[in-house]
């Protein structure tokens, strides 16, 4: 069977009332979906993933714009703050099944008002507490949209679609740190009564509340609400897509207990994990390594900013070579030595006077660790038969991921300037950690698919997977590696 063939009670409804169709669809009808698809909801999310990243990544641009100085805070000081954010995004992330139960267009339309009044609010602080206080709402409410828009956008593109889309939208964070580090250099030069620090806040908090009608009129709900669809391409767009569950705004917890108990999940998870510590320990501390290889905070904050537009390239050619060639475990590992060469340079040149090599290792460290995440999630989302399964081990990998944000917040003290020698080498242990840790995932599926074809034959490409009953249990189920 083809890997992204199912059948699904979703469209029942909608297809009695276009009469009887072929219950798979064409190549072309999947093109006509794909297309609308991508020309109406990426748009969308991925505005929404760019403010995101930049209301919760600009944390890191304050403190070299003088926000730590300024409230008189000590390293330990700055690591709460960090912390803050990241204790309250962790203990949100289950609110990934909300989706499959709030609509859509109103639930993140609410957020967006929310989170973007948390950033812009942390502008008006004027000590540690208040300012923890507005990273811990942010976290609470970023945590609910950020965990659930990769679960969204799985519900509507097939497996071997997902892959470019999801590094599109993941590809946002390094992007969003881009346009953050570009913004930031331009809003140092701002003269005015308000420091640049809490013009940061305030500049980049406030189009996230703008935002929010154009996603409460635009966002769908589901692809069965899709008002630029016709009525057959709606019912198609349900049929077409692996493992929709046909039980729409319902959770189904039997579903949701194989999510915790299945291994797979973990080894995600820990993969996630690792990437997540180089991931925020860039976000957090990159501008402040640059800073200290020489250049003024001024230039710091430019010099970030090539770096992760490279990085956001990659992360699109990743995907599209990893959903051509129907791999995501080498190239998993692959980008993951990237950044293991690049923490290596960081942590092992401690010369000041050799700011390129070092500046060389941002770009791999960067550039590796970006994609080696995006396929990562992907490749988790692939791999679960059924809606439920899939909200449950995606907040899993998202939950334990997210924890190694508490340990970069430590590893990177003011005090270990100008080399940052302990946080860049365990940078370069995860890094590494990741390329064993895909690898093993990879060979792990190869030889559950190779199982299969011998207890059940060759795949029968006219049959399909029953996502309610069977998901990945089915004859006709193959894994992705």
């Amino acid at each position: 069977m083809d890997p992204d063939k199912t059948s699904t009670d979703g469209g029942e409804n909608m297809r009695g009332s276009i009469g009887e169709q072929p219950l798979l669809s064409t190549p072309d009808m999947d093109r006509r979906i794909r297309h609308a698809f991508d020309r109406h909801v990426m748009p969308v999310v991925c505005c929404l993933y760019v403010l995101s990243y930049l209301d919760r990544g600009n944390i890191g641009n304050a403190k070299t714009a003088g926000a730590q100085e300024a409230l008189g805070l000590s390293s330990d000081d700055w690591s709460w703050v960090l912390n803050s954010f990241y204790i309250a995004y962790i203990l949100f992330e289950w609110t990934t099944m909300l989706w499959k139960i709030f609509p859509a267009h109103i639930y993140v339309s609410i957020l967006c008002v929310c989170w973007g009044t948390a950033a812009m609010c942390s502008g008006a602080v004027h000590n540690m507490t208040q300012l923890i206080v507005t990273r811990i709402f942010l976290g609470i409410f970023e945590a609910t949209f950020g965990a659930g828009a990769p679960f969204f956008l799985s519900c509507l593109y097939k497996r071997r679609e997902l892959g470019l889309r999801m590094s599109i939208l993941l590809g946002m964070s390094p992007l969003a740190n881009t346009f953050a580090s570009s913004l930031a250099y331009g809003i140092i030069h701002i003269k005015g009564s308000l420091a640049p620090w809490r013009l940061l806040f305030i500049i980049e908090g406030a189009p996230t509340i703008a935002f929010a009608p154009v996603v409460y009129f635009f966002l769908i709900d589901s692809p069965a609400t899709a008002k630029f669809l016709t009525e057959e391409e709606r019912y198609f767009a349900v049929q077409r897509v692996q493992g929709r569950d046909g039980t729409k705004k319902n959770v189904n917890w039997r579903q949701i207990i194989a999510g915790i108990i299945d291994y797979k999940n973990y080894v995600h998870s820990i993969i996630h994990f690792c990437c997540n510590f180089s991931f925020a320990a860039l976000s957090n501390f990159l501008p402040t390594i640059v800073n200290a290889m020489g250049y003024s905070s001024i230039n710091a904050q430019g010099l970030t900013a090539p770096a992760y537009f490279a990085a956001f390239l990659l992360c699109i050619g990743a995907a599209f070579v990893s959903d051509r060639c129907g791999n995501r475990g080498f190239i998993v590992a692959g980008f993951a030595a990237m950044a293991t060469v690049g923490y290596g340079l960081l942590a092992g040149i401690q010369d000041i006077h050799r700011p390129g090599p070092r500046y060389a290792g941002v770009w791999f460290a960067a550039c590796g660790i970006f994609p080696a995440l995006c396929i990562n999630i992907t490749w988790l989302l692939n791999n679960q038969g059924r809606d439920s399964k899939k909200g449950a081990g995606l907040a899993i990998t998202l939950i334990i991921g997210q924890c190694s944000s508490l340990i970069s917040s430590y590893v990177f003290p003011k005090e270990d300037a100008p080399f940052f020698v302990k946080g860049c080498a365990i940078g370069c242990g995860m890094s590494g950690a990741i390329v064993i840790l895909a690898l093993f995932m990879h060979f792990a599926l190869e030889r559950e698919n190779k199982r299969n074809e011998k207890l059940y034959g060759p795949l029968d490409n006219d049959a399909e997977v029953d996502a309610v009953e069977e998901g990945e249990q089915s004859k006709n189920f193959r894994y992705l590696t």
